[in-house]
């Protein structure tokens, strides 16, 4: 039984060389990595690379094309006059086919002819793409430098509004008794055409309100990039369900071509209603309304009652679009606020007014606000009044924002108030934040995260409860409640602190398409003095990643001693950044 055992092993393992050895291995030398992709898409025998070799006398014919093809191939690198070795065997190992490759020489562009005619010759875009092409006399021939010049410009032809441009004549001739090439491209672009009347189809609001959000006016050349970016400003308003901007080019005249915006607007009261569970505030609720415009400037108001286990707040915001409405608006805000956690009791009324504006990639929010607030600390309640310049300014970087791979987020705060300006208590207050999200794969992300505020003021117990700095909790320091930390009164109650910083680096890996886990480290206090006894929490967590972003269950416990060292549950839904 042994030896037909073996004697079987011995066939089946013979049997797996013979076919091992009648596969074909390729090998191709002499040429850089891109001539060699090139060379491999026209190569024939290409297709039998790795592959058993089932008929010799077909292997034997697709080598024999091989020179050709090579020669073939090498020509849009401007290599004409190849010397090419090509050799085929076969030996234990199987079948091989060599090809040693000699490319010479490049022909050199000896003649260069290019015209630009039609209304785009005084147009200096025309001109700069001519001056950035690689096509030059004395410059080695490489076909794909030509062709890519072609589209170019056939592409801006019709970006900036030549919709009747055309290559006249392009043609590429190679002399191999000079070795040289002949490279001829005329390009008449025809008239532009500009933008005469816009007109928009029924709708809730004033032709000029609309216009405003376009880059341009009648008597501009007609671009569909700008087109384009009309469309897409008008759909990110939130007013319109459906818009569609089109050049009426069967109403022409000349070259005046008519732009005529679709539109199709969306329910102008938008209501809101949502449900949910943070470990910081308990079971919790959302009621909104918004009035997705309110006259025909397109002035909005939306409100919205949040209310949970510890804080309830009523907000309500009336919203007017500035002269340039995608990057400037105003608002005026009133907010009621009531919190009532283990930590901290809180009663703030406030109204203010803002205006916001998109410079670059950061947003900037200039703010007036006044507010009164009610703070209790130990049974002992204090009511303060303030009247607070505040200015913020945030950016984030990332793809999308959903579901970041990679990107990072940041912000800054500055805002005080003075006892000459209705106010109980001078102060100066700053807060900076940085989160930071790196994919080491498409399975593990880094997250890093950092916060850091501080305040001048001569009569820190003055301050109310949302001018002081807490620590602790889902988005401050895990492994801790929310704001338990942070230096203490006689009591033994939390009251908050001048300085805040917290930092934390996380670890997350994606097991399915939709879960992960993740580990992590946080550590931060909330602080008066200079040094800063820090605290640290550690722990696990489990990531379910929804369509509407991040769901995160951490279970984390802190790791200093005299903490308490309870495991603590932390539930939160939101975007990474």
């Amino acid at each position: 039984m042994i030896l037909i055992r073996l004697i079987l092993l011995l066939f089946l393992s013979s049997t797996s060389l013979q076919l091992l050895a009648d596969n074909l291995t390729i090998t191709i030398d002499g040429v850089n990595a891109e001539q060699e992709l090139n060379i491999r898409s026209v190569l024939s025998i290409q297709q039998l690379n790795d592959q058993e070799v089932a008929s010799p006398s077909r292997l034997r014919y697709l080598h024999s094309l091989a020179d050709n093809e090579i020669r073939t191939a090498l020509q849009p690198f401007g290599f004409y006059l190849p010397q090419i070795k090509t050799e085929l065997s076969k030996s234990e190992q199987g079948w091989s086919a060599r090809y040693t490759v000699s490319p010479g020489k490049p022909v050199l562009i000896s003649e260069l002819d290019i015209q630009l005619s039609g209304a785009a010759s005084d147009d200096q875009t025309f001109k700069q793409l001519l001056t950035k092409s690689s096509l030059r006399q004395g410059n080695p021939l490489i076909h794909s430098q030509y062709e890519q010049l072609k589209k170019q410009l056939s592409s801006l032809a019709v970006e900036r509004g030549y919709f009747q441009a055309k290559l006249t004549r392009h043609r590429v001739e190679v002399n191999l008794a000079t070795y040289s090439a002949a490279v001829m491209l005329y390009f008449d672009s025809g008239p532009r055409y500009n933008i005469g009347e816009i007109t928009f189809a029924p709708n809730p609001f004033d032709d000029d309100y609309l216009r405003s959000y376009a880059t341009f006016t009648s008597g501009d050349s007609v671009q569909n990039r700008s087109l384009i970016d009309l469309q897409s400003a008008l759909i990110d308003t939130d007013y319109f369900q459906r818009v569609e901007v089109r050049p009426l080019w069967n109403q022409m005249s000349d070259t005046e071509v008519p732009v005529y915006v679709d539109l199709e607007a969306n329910k102008r009261t938008k209501y809101q209603l949502g449900l949910g569970y943070g470990t910081d505030t308990g079971a919790r609720a959302k009621i909104g309304m918004t009035k997705r415009w309110v006259n025909r400037q397109g002035h909005q108001f939306n409100t919205q009652l949040l209310t949970s286990q510890i804080l309830t707040n009523l907000s309500a915001e009336y919203s007017i679009p500035g002269q340039n409405p995608r990057r400037d608006r105003y608002s005026i805000l009133f907010s009621l606020l009531d919190e009532d956690s283990d930590n901290v009791e809180t009663r703030n009324y406030s109204v203010g007014i803002s205006r916001q504006q998109q410079r670059g990639s950061w947003q900037q929010v200039v703010a007036l606000n006044y507010q009164q607030e009610e703070s209790t600390f130990s049974g002992e309640t204090d009511t303060s009044y303030f009247l607070i310049p505040q200015i913020n300014y945030s950016t984030i970087s990332t793809k999308n924002r959903l579901h970041v791979k990679n990107g990072y987020s940041l912000s800054a705060q500055f805002r005080g108030s003075s006892k000459a300006l209705i106010s109980s208590e001078d102060f100066v207050q700053t807060r900076l934040s940085a989160k930071g999200i790196y994919s080491l794969n498409s399975k593990f992300r880094l997250l890093g995260r950092a916060e850091a505020g501080t305040t001048w003021v001569d009569n820190f117990d003055a301050l109310p409860a949302s001018l002081r700095f807490f620590a602790g909790g889902d988005n401050s320091v895990r492994g801790y409640d929310y704001k338990s930390l942070g230096p203490r009164n006689d009591s033994g109650d939390v009251v908050g602190g001048r300085n805040l910083l917290v930092g934390s680096f996380e670890i997350d890996y994606r097991l399915k398409e939709n879960w992960g886990v993740a580990a992590f480290i946080d550590t931060g206090n909330a602080f008066d003095d200079v040094e800063a006894s820090l605290h640290t929490g550690m722990g696990i967590g489990l990531r379910w990643f929804s369509p509407v972003g991040p769901v995160r269950l951490d279970l984390a416990a802190p790791l200093d001693k005299g903490d308490d060292n309870s495991v603590h549950l932390h539930f939160n839904l939101g975007a990474d950044l």
